[in-house]
């Protein structure tokens, strides 16, 4: 299942995401992943029987970027405890890594402000 964050707020020491379909019952799978084609940062969750994707658009990268050291809660309730270190590896790939493709590198530095 694919299930994309919609809404960010900021909270104190808290990235609060928001999505319209319940992720209740998931938990963090502990990785992430990037969908180059769609500009995309793929989180994994885990239910138990199979894996969702919580798919955060370029759109919220700035708000993960300014706020990139507070604890990330989706829908008030499921903290993901390992998409700090999770971005911060894939960012270090990404830098300069054309296998992503040109225009999703230069996104990305951008974004981030890796150059």
């Amino acid at each position: 299942m694919r299930i994309y964050v919609n809404e960010i707020k900021i909270k104190d020491d808290r990235i609060l995401c928001y999505t319209e379909q319940s992720t209740e019952g998931f938990t963090d799978a502990g990785q992430m992943i990037v969908d180059s084609d769609n500009y995309a940062f793929v989180h994994l969750l885990d239910d138990g029987s199979a894996f969702s994707y919580l798919i955060f658009v370029q759109e919220t990268w700035s708000m993960l970027h300014e706020h990139r050291d507070k604890k990330v809660i989706i829908n008030d309730t499921l903290e993901l405890p390992s998409f700090k270190n999770e971005l911060e590896y894939l960012l270090d790939n990404i830098v300069g890594n054309s296998n992503y493709g040109k225009s999703f590198v230069e996104a990305v530095e951008q974004t981030f402000e890796l150059v």
